[in-house]
């Protein structure tokens, strides 16, 4: 009874990752390439939050694509990228957990930074981004180099040793029994507290802050926190749907023992935990689209850009473009008006001078 309701329960875990995994990653891939391309054009740019968003987007195809794609190449077509070799099996699960790690201190990091720029506490370079964002990756890269060094195609931990076991791509318990401990026992508490519980609590205070902050200054100046407001509900809202959609992923790991996988429930509980941990880093785009207003605006020029849309679409193109030309046409009619009646002004006040010290 036991084996065959194991059985069910593998038989339903692939079926729903082969039919969910490809619309996910798929999902993943043109939005978070299309994020990247408009929160890069010139008018975005200029905001840094843009450079850390886009950097996400980047970290974000990188963790769906190192972790999601190799489960599904599991489920639909029994093939372990991992089981190939021992520099796959490093390489592969290195690379998994740098991406992993990276998207909640990146989302903590622009959000301290918004802040602080949004409350003019600290100006925010383009440069002082550039070596934040680099700090990070750097800082990642370092704490997670142990798996590289440790992990290998060898016996499996948690099965006993015998000829018809198959290796796995884990830490030889019997070589490493120093490292195995730390793993098993003090590194799922330092990566909880270090990449789940420090990320999400600067996460939402930082929100809450920011929250209260633009409130405070759109009573003060409409015009200037329009920008502010757009790039900060793109931030609010890539927050919120990633604390609610991978801290359960990330406790579950965090507190669950190594023994737990031979349960026959663990492969259900963790495929839909794993679901919806992915599925937070595909769809960006859509947030993006639905809270900012810059956003959209520079989505609609970036694919007025593209060659092909100008050829499906070139009536919309021209007519973008003519409003553009027109916009900046008004704007410099506009400002030489001003300047003529700023000359104008000045000429009357000389003449007026001039005449008084005739007369006097």
């Amino acid at each position: 009874m036991n084996n065959s309701l194991a059985y069910s329960h593998v038989n339903l875990t692939r079926w729903v990752s082969s039919i969910v995994s490809p619309i996910i990653l798929l999902g993943c891939a043109i939005g978070n390439i299309v994020s990247f391309f408009v929160l890069i054009r010139p008018r975005l740019r200029k905001q840094t939050t843009s450079i850390y968003l886009a950097v996400l987007c980047v970290v974000e195809l990188g963790t769906c694509y190192t972790g999601l794609l190799r489960q599904f190449l599991i489920d639909a077509f029994n093939l372990d990228i991992r089981l190939i070799n021992s520099f796959t099996c490093r390489t592969h699960i290195y690379f998994t957990y740098v991406f992993a790690r990276l998207a909640p201190l990146l989302l903590a990091l622009v959000t301290l930074q918004r802040y602080l720029y949004v409350s003019q506490l600290a100006l925010c370079s383009l440069r002082s981004t550039c070596i934040q964002i680099f700090c990070c990756i750097l800082f990642v890269c370092l704490a997670e180099f142990h798996l590289f060094l440790y992990y290998d195609y060898t016996h499996s931990d948690t099965r006993p040793r015998g000829q018809n076991i198959p290796f796995e791509c884990t830490v030889d318990k019997i070589r490493h029994n120093q490292y195995y401990k730390f793993r098993d026992e003090i590194y799922p508490k330092i990566t909880l507290i270090a990449y789940t519980i420090i990320p999400l609590t600067i996460i939402i205070l930082g929100n809450a802050l920011l929250v209260r902050t633009v409130r405070q200054a759109s009573k003060r100046s409409q015009s200037t926190t329009n920008k502010k407001r757009s790039v900060t509900r793109m931030l609010y809202a890539v927050s919120i749907l990633y604390t609610v959609l991978t801290s359960p992923a990330s406790i579950f790991l965090a507190i669950a023992p190594a023994n737990i996988q031979l349960k026959s429930w663990f492969r259900i509980s963790w495929t839909v935990l794993r679901l919806l941990f992915y599925l937070c880093h595909s769809v960006n785009f859509i947030l993006f689209c639905a809270s900012g207003t810059f956003f959209r605006q520079e989505l609609v020029a970036f694919l007025n850009s593209l060659y092909f849309c100008r050829s499906i679409y070139p009536s919309e193109t021209i007519q973008y473009e003519n409003r553009f030309l027109n916009n900046n046409s008004v704007r410099h009619r506009t400002s030489s008006t001003r300047s003529n009646r700023k000359q104008d002004q000045n000429f009357h006040e000389h003449k007026h001078t001039e005449n008084t010290l005739i007369v006097s």
